[in-house]
């Protein structure tokens, strides 16, 4: 019989190692998962989104709304976000009067991106007012922290070459631009986006 030295032998364990099959690399996957609501004047609501339990992480989280009129902006008024597990929830209101004639609704939509990867917790939102002004119109947007993280950290507006900014309201909890469309022939779009952190 054929012995093995000890040299041999770990030569012979390390060759049946190489040829061990190595399993894949666990891969993240992520889906974006969005709901929406309105609400009339002097409504209190929230919208929510549950992230499925293939996908259980919330990763990030954009809360938008879209103003049908010029003055409505400053109306949604944000009370909240919170992360419990799966579930994102944002709580706002309409701060309009009930007794105003002209009565406007206001829309919030979340958007979550979930994950199959736990990630640090997150520690900034984001949220995102935008408008279509007529051609030659303004229109003001506002986005003011909730409560529950009222420091404003980053704010940006966004808009076509053909409109412009003709004032900007910077506050420590709130971010207010006013936009003109100087496009007297077309309609136009303006965003205001910012980031608030506890």
């Amino acid at each position: 019989m054929r012995k093995l030295t000890r040299t041999g032998a770990i030569a012979a364990m390390a060759a049946a190692a190489l040829t061990i099959p190595l399993a894949p690399a666990f891969a993240e996957e992520t889906v974006v998962m969005t709901n929406s609501t309105s609400v009339g004047p002097g409504i209190s609501a929230y919208v929510s989104v549950n992230c499925p339990s293939t996908k259980p992480y919330p990763v990030t989280t954009r809360t938008s709304s879209i103003i049908q009129d010029t003055y409505d902006g400053p109306l949604l008024d944000y009370k909240g976000i919170t992360v419990n597990g799966r579930q994102v929830k944002v709580s706002f209101s309409n701060s309009q009067s009930t007794s105003d004639p002209h009565g406007l609704r206001v829309s919030v939509k979340i958007e979550v991106v979930c994950s199959n990867v736990r990630h640090e917790p997150m520690t900034g939102f984001e949220f995102m007012q935008s408008t279509k002004m007529p051609p030659g119109g303004d229109a003001l947007l506002t986005v003011a922290c909730p409560p529950t993280h009222p420091r404003l950290t980053d704010a940006d507006e966004r808009h076509p070459a053909k409109v412009s900014v003709t004032a900007v309201y910077p506050e420590e909890h709130s971010h207010s631009v006013w936009y003109q469309n100087d496009d007297f022939m077309a309609e136009n779009w303006a965003e205001l986006w910012a980031t608030c952190s506890a």
